[in-house]
């Protein structure tokens, strides 16, 4: 299961990164505290159970960093990360420093909700031996692919501290749909409201309300927008916006299945929406310069049967707006 980490505090980042060191490293792993420099830091001393093998684990002290940016998408590579003279892991170096000496400290593990590809790896866990005399395999730095992967197997560990996907925005990517918001703006005044006539096919709206859990004021909500969603039908259904027309079969497949994955059990179906458009326009520029088209958008997938449920007895019974 991915989960947004930006989204998440930086203690309960922190927490999240002690229950997997438990695993790693062991109980003996202390929590977060902080230090003379005001900095925070874990500490782990002995026998590690698995990091970086069974075979040949750590042993010694081992001092432990969380790292938590609320930004989203950065990496490890990044300027204010690592590489300058005033990037945190340069920051970091007299520190382990002082350490070495005075902790007596032999592996240091940094966590950060970041990408760390293999390459940005090698290069940061060198520079850190080089300037502090650690020994590269006694460095390790975990990334969200990390992260990801150890979740797989420490499958408990976001429920133990307590995280819930659905707490954080869903994490989708929103270019594909960014991409037909604008087309849609530019293109509105071609679209002839005489000709707009067919009706949107679907079940019956009341009763995908029902199934889905959507309550009666979001859904009138969404019936006063029935006259721009034909705009929408008919602009996707143009021959020349074909390409348009897979994008947006490819986004709300996207969103359907991340709903149906995501959506908790008796949670109003209103919640989910206001998520999925609360984090598109957190996510791009055009959509949040489209506020408009953008909720447009998203209620017509609802509307038009593209997420959310429908039971297949009413799939029988198609009914006009």
């Amino acid at each position: 299961m991915k989960f947004q980490y930006s989204h998440l505090s930086s203690g309960q980042f922190e927490s999240l990164v002690i229950h997997l060191c438990y695993e790693l490293l062991g109980f003996a792993t202390e929590t977060f505290s902080e230090g003379k420099d005001g900095g925070r830091d874990s500490r782990f001393e002995g026998r590690a159970n698995l990091y970086p093998s069974t075979a040949e684990p750590w042993t010694g002290v081992t001092i432990i960093q969380a790292k938590h940016t609320s930004a989203y998408n950065k990496k490890f590579s990044d300027g204010e990360f690592f590489g300058t003279a005033s990037s945190e892991v340069d920051g970091e170096i007299p520190k382990i420093a002082r350490l070495i000496k005075s902790d007596s400290l032999r592996n240091y593990f940094l966590f950060s909700n970041r990408k760390l590809p293999a390459n940005a790896s090698s290069t940061i866990r060198d520079y850190i031996a080089s300037q502090t005399g650690l020994h590269s395999s006694n460095i390790g730095l975990v990334g969200v692919e990390q992260f990801e992967n150890y979740f797989k197997i420490f499958k408990h560990i976001p429920e133990n501290v307590g995280l819930n996907p659905f707490d954080m925005p869903l994490n989708i990517e929103p270019d594909e749909l960014a991409e037909i918001i604008v087309s849609l703006k530019s293109n509105l005044k071609a679209i002839n409201k005489a000709d707009i006539g067919r009706k949107i096919v679907r079940v019956s709206f009341e009763r995908k309300n029902q199934i889905n859990n959507l309550s009666g004021p979001y859904g009138n909500t969404i019936k006063k927008k029935i006259g721009e969603m034909y705009q929408v039908q008919d602009f996707l259904a143009m021959p020349e916006n074909e390409a348009l027309q897979q994008l947006y079969m490819q986004s709300a497949e996207e969103l359907a299945a991340k709903v149906c994955v995501l959506q908790s059990p008796g949670q109003k179906f209103d919640v989910v929406l206001e998520k999925i458009i609360e984090l598109l326009l957190e996510r791009d520029t055009d959509l949040r310069s489209n506020k408009t088209l953008t909720r447009l958008m998203i209620y017509y997938m609802y509307y038009h049967c593209d997420i959310g449920e429908e039971d297949a007895a009413a799939t029988e019974q198609k009914c006009a707006p």
